[in-house]
Formats: structure tokens, C-alpha cells, sequence
């Protein structure tokens, strides 16, 4: 019985030891994934940076691996361990997330021993264009548990009140001339007409003029102005009519919001002289049928033949391995109804767009990534779901196919673009303070130092393999490049509108050396980053 006590008392003794070391050497963690997902928390992981933020409303916290500090609601806090990858899985400190989201629930913890790792990914953008990272590949993850369906930030509406007037196009009706104005959310207007001047003032919208528009002014419109409102709020467009009687007309369609305008013609049609009065009243004849109006209908143009091209593009090698898989994202531009730039006789941009991505999907695939398309047939995708389907598929690069066109016919040549928002308006005060919060963060957290180190290997390599010219890389506050959590591209792979340029992008040949010169500027990225 006495041995029997010692016994117990030893086990105790060596079980109250045992609970003071384990916390020197191990730390309670949870799997971030299944907390977010629990509590309908965006997260975001940045595989090349070794990052990982976690956002509901207005608090936020980034994490990095292997970092003992982590960033809460733009303050710095210390962190009882560092957050670690086990398993293709990213553990963070159970209390780190305390005070951060405010009733969120709990999800079972792990305690793991903590390592030392020193996984800090450090760049340089310079003007050789090398990035050297200092440490090993960043390892990615993969998802271990079934997303469930919950709130996220990119799926809820955008706290953007302001629409972007996104396209400005007219045609030449018998009778008037139609302006269509097409917006990227809804707006309120209101016009008024005197002396052949038809003013339109728009609120709600942001005041910046479309690049992708036509020109109206012709027959029935002598001069079109477009002018910031008062405050540099809105917009105003001011009509001057080759009439001055007819009130031009205001129809608006949803899904996307447009605005479909009827200018009259200032050539009215003749007008049936009416019959002179009579005593005797007319003799109505019901035997006769009446003439019916002939109505003459244009035929579509004819479409124009694809030439014969024949451009070898050979696929170059991915030197470092390590990179083998990485996701890259492709969205075809426009789709459904909206059919982007048309010109008569060629297909419209958003097939050209599509066709084009099809091919990069394929040979990125063969270069060995892997390859996510944000739509596979002519699908109408509103800015609010592509932004919602890039961000959820987690690529390390982001690629946007457009196709360029202009009523300038000397335009001509390829172009690739990166987001700024220097040029971009917007009101805090309408705007609201989650906006302003996830805006300012977004900025701070993106790579666009790889975007542009990405837009000018493509830009390099169209030129190159097409014998195009390059009408640049440039910075614009683009809508497609807005809010894209990795570094993201939109190419210009030609102008539809140009004579030579035009036709080729018919071409399936020339669209597949469009997509073997951009996978071979995606390789040539991945193999400008040097590992140490």
C-alpha cells in the first residue's frame, strides 16, 4: 500500500513538472483556414510573400510566417509564436486573434513546438529587373477543408457607392441618333433642353470620361461636351442638336445599368400633306388593303476571312521547379452583353478575348502551372463577380486578356497595364469608413512592383514574337486591376480597329503565338526570381 502511494505521488510530481515545461517548449495554435471559414472571415494567402490576412468589416490582421509580429488593425502587436505551415496547412497562435473579432467563435487548438524559422521573403525591384528573394521556395497551400458558403467582402456590394461610366457608344438610326451610356452601377439624372442644347447631369458617378467610346457627333449632333459637375462630383454632357424643336428621350436598362438616349434627327421626315376640308363627307373604302411601309433592312457585313499567318513561338524551359504549379489566373474580358469593341466584319473583342485565353490556359499547362479561366463560354460577369472569382481561386499572377480599338486608324500595337490610384476620385464621405479601411490596406499589401515587373516581360515578349510595336506599360486606375489581391496585368494584345492588326487577331495562329509569347514572359518571370 505504501509502494502503491509512492507511486501515485511520484506520477503526480512528474505529471506537475511535465505541465511546467511543456509551455516553454510548446504553444497552442489554431488552423486559420477553419477559423475564417467558421466565422465568415475573408483570408487571403500571398504564397510568394509568406502572408496571410484575415479581414471582416472594418479589423483586419496580417500575418506573416515566421514573423513573431503580426499587424492588427494597422497596429503592431506581439505575438506569443510565430505562424508556421505544417502540412501544406497555416497554423497561427491561438491568442492572437483576441480582440481582433469581436464574437467570433472558437475552433479546437494544437500545440505544436515552435521553430525558428527565419522564412522572411524579402525583394528588390531594380532595373535589371531581377527579384531576389532571400529564402527557400514559399510553399503552397493547398485547402484542406471544404469551403463553405459564407460572407466574404468581395461577395457583399461594394461599399463604392460611385458607378464608373464605363463606355460611351452610339448608332445612326433613320430618324435619330441612339447614345448608350453604360455605367458600372446604377445612377440618377437629370436633363433639360432649350435652343437645339441638351444637357445631361449625372450624379452618382465618378467623374472620369471613358476611353472606350465612340463618337456621336454627325448628323443630328453638331458638338458633344462631357465636363466634371459641380464639386467634381457627376458628370455633365451637353448636346448641341442640329434641332431645336424635339425633346431628345431617356430610356435606362439594368443588368448592366445603362442609359439609352434618343436624339432627334435634325432632318425630320416628311410629314403627309392632310386632305383639304370637306362638306361631304369621305367615302371609306374596307375593301382595300392599305400599303404597307417598305422597310429596308441593312445587311451585316460580310465577314472577313482570317490570313495566313505562320509565327513559330517556341516554349521556353522553367529553370526553377520550384515554381512548377503555381496558379495563374486568366480573365477574358467582357462577355455576354457586353460584347466590348466591335468593328464590322470581325468578330466582337469579347470573343477574340476568350479564344485568346483559351490558348494561354493551354499552354501555361504545358509550361507546367496551373491555369484558372474566370469564364469558359460567353458569360456576362459583372466587376463585383470577377473580383469575387479571382481573389477565391488564390493565383500567385493575375492576367486580364483585353482587345483594343479606336476610331483613330494609325492606333496600333500592344499594351499592358498595372492599377494606380493616382487619377482615381473618390469622396471619403460617400464612400464610408470600410471603404476607405479596405482601400488603404489593399495599397499597402500589393505587389504592384511584380504587376509592373510582370506587364513589362509580356509587353517585351508580344513585341518580340509578333513583331508588333508597344504602345507601352502603363499605370491607370483601372476597374478589371481594382482590388486583385495578387499582382495583376491587363493586356491590350492588339487593336481590332487597325487594318493589318485587325485581321490577324482573326487568326487562331496568331492568337496561339499571342498566348506562347505571354506563357513565355510567365516563365521568364518565375526565372527572374532568384533564390538564396
Amino acid at each position: 500500500m505504501i509502494k502503491s502511494n509512492k507511486k501515485y505521488i511520484l506520477s503526480a510530481l512528474m505529471g506537475l513538472a511535465m505541465s511546467a515545461i511543456i509551455p516553454a517548449f510548446a504553444a497552442d495554435y489554431i488552423n486559420a483556414e477553419s477559423f475564417a471559414e467558421a466565422n465568415g472571415i475573408s483570408h487571403q494567402w500571398f504564397p510568394i510573400q509568406k502572408m496571410l490576412i484575415m479581414r471582416k468589416g472594418l479589423n483586419s490582421i496580417k500575418f506573416r510566417v515566421g514573423e513573431n509580429t503580426a499587424i492588427a488593425n494597422e497596429k503592431e502587436i506581439k505575438l506569443s509564436a510565430t505562424p508556421r505551415i505544417q502540412n501544406n496547412v497555416i497554423f497561427i497562435p491561438a491568442d492572437s486573434l483576441k480582440g481582433v473579432f469581436p464574437g467570433a467563435r472558437s475552433v479546437p487548438s494544437v500545440q505544436m513546438t515552435p521553430t525558428n524559422q527565419n522564412t522572411t521573403f524579402q525583394s528588390s525591384y531594380n532595373n535589371q529587373n531581377t527579384i531576389k528573394p532571400a529564402v527557400e521556395t514559399p510553399v503552397r497551400i493547398q485547402t484542406q477543408v471544404q469551403p463553405v458558403e459564407q460572407p466574404n467582402i468581395y461577395d457583399q456590394p461594394s461599399q463604392d457607392t460611385d458607378s464608373i461610366l464605363l463606355a460611351l457608344r452610339h448608332s445612326l438610326r433613320e430618324d435619330h441618333t441612339r447614345v448608350v451610356l453604360e455605367f458600372s452601377n446604377p445612377v440618377s439624372y437629370k436633363s433639360d433642353f432649350k435652343n437645339g442644347i441638351y444637357r445631361l447631369t449625372i450624379s452618382g458617378c465618378k467623374n472620369l470620361i471613358p476611353t472606350k467610346r465612340t463618337d456621336p457627333v454627325g448628323r443630328d449632333i453638331s458638338k458633344l461636351d462631357i465636363n466634371s459637375g459641380a464639386n467634381r462630383e457627376g458628370l455633365i454632357l451637353t448636346f448641341t442638336l442640329t434641332q431645336k424643336e424635339k425633346t431628345p428621350t431617356i430610356e435606362t436598362v439594368a443588368d448592366p445599368f445603362r442609359m439609352i438616349v434618343e436624339l432627334p434627327s435634325g432632318t425630320p421626315l416628311p410629314e403627309v400633306a392632310s386632305a383639304p376640308a370637306s362638306i361631304t363627307p369621305p367615302i371609306i373604302k374596307t375593301d382595300i388593303t392599305p400599303e404597307q411601309p417598305t422597310v429596308n433592312v441593312p445587311k451585316p457585313p460580310e465577314m472577313e476571312k482570317p490570313p495566313e499567318i505562320n509565327i513559330e513561338v517556341p516554349l521556353e524551359t522553367l529553370q526553377n521547379k520550384s515554381f512548377l504549379g503555381r496558379t495563374i489566373v486568366i480573365d477574358p474580358g467582357h462577355g455576354g452583353s457586353d460584347p466590348g469593341f466591335e468593328y464590322p466584319g470581325r468578330p466582337p473583342e469579347k470573343t477574340i478575348n476568350l479564344e485568346t485565353a483559351k490558348y494561354l490556359k493551354e499552354e501555361l499547362e504545358k509550361a507546367g502551372f496551373k491555369a484558372v479561366l474566370l469564364r469558359t463560354n460567353d458569360t456576362t460577369l459583372n466587376s463585383t463577380q470577377r473580383l469575387s472569382l479571382a481573389n477565391k481561386n488564390g493565383g500567385d499572377l493575375h492576367i486580364a486578356i483585353h482587345t483594343g480599338g479606336s476610331n483613330d486608324n494609325m492606333k496600333h500595337g500592344v499594351a499592358c497595364f498595372t492599377f494606380t490610384d493616382k487619377g482615381l476620385w473618390y469622396d471619403n464621405n460617400i464612400q464610408g469608413a470600410t471603404y476607405d479601411n479596405v482601400f488603404a490596406e489593399w495599397l499597402k499589401t500589393t505587389r504592384f512592383d511584380l504587376a509592373e515587373f510582370l506587364a513589362k516581360k509580356i509587353n517585351n515578349r508580344l513585341t518580340k514574337h509578333l513583331q508588333v510595336e508597344s504602345r507601352g506599360v502603363t499605370k491607370s486606375p483601372l476597374l478589371p486591376l481594382k482590388f486583385i489581391m495578387n499582382p495583376a496585368v491587363l493586356v491590350e494584345i492588339g487593336m481590332l480597329s487597325d487594318k493589318v492588326e485587325g485581321k490577324n487577331l482573326i487568326s487562331d495562329k496568331y492568337k496561339q503565338a499571342i498566348a506562347k509569347s505571354i506563357t513565355n514572359a510567365v516563365i521568364e518571370f518565375f526565372n527572374g526570381i532568384e533564390l538564396k
